[in-house]
């Protein structure tokens, strides 16, 4: 018998989509699909998702080159080798995830540039991480669990877990209790 999908690397797809979906509750199946694929940033996230976790070759190449063409039009570029599920993406616009790996729930808005240090490396990325627009994390630094970064920082050093950081060059400005970025970000 063929796979055509792995399913671990689908299960990956089915947290994003529950986390995207968690604040429409009831919609329909058709509604959700509409809403993926009008999205450019969804649209790109989805064919990423269905190319790495594609098996059967053919399949696997369709879904390269629809990625590709998405993450044109989108300006959403995914080079990270591990992103793990529950991505959220509300608005869209020039976004480049160059990590070393990614954990669970990324909250992500616009014009971030995730990006390789060509000296250092490239970032390594916890759980459950909120980076606010236009912010820059760049080289090889590690960023914790249950991490705040705020709009247009410039992160150049790691940050530890449950931790608030701003500025330029970013700054731990407070400490965060586990539960609270998610009532900060309501995620």
């Amino acid at each position: 018998m063929i796979r055509f999908f792995d399913p671990a690397r689908l299960a990956l797809l089915h947290r994003d989509l529950r986390r995207r979906f968690v604040k429409h509750p009831g919609t329909s199946v058709w509604w959700r699909l509409r809403f993926l694929l009008g999205h450019p940033q969804y649209r790109t996230l989805l064919c990423y998702r269905l190319e790495q976790a594609a098996t059967f070759g053919p399949l696997r190449a369709v879904f390269h080159w629809l990625y590709h063409a998405s993450s044109r039009k989108s300006g959403l570029e995914i080079l990270t080798p591990t992103l793990g599920g529950g991505v959220i993406m509300p608005h869209w616009g020039r976004m480049i995830l160059n990590a070393e790996a990614i954990g669970e729930d990324l909250y992500l808005f616009h014009n971030v540039t995730i990006g390789n240090d060509y000296r250092t490396g490239r970032p390594s990325i916890g759980n459950n991480v909120f980076i606010g627009a236009g912010a820059i994390l760049i080289g090889k630094i590690i960023v914790g669990d249950n991490v705040i970064i705020a709009a247009g920082s410039m992160v150049t050093g790691d940050i530890p877990s449950n931790s608030l950081a701003a500025g330029n060059p970013a700054a731990v400005r407070r400490q965060l209790a586990p539960n609270e970025i998610q009532n900060l970000i309501g995620y």
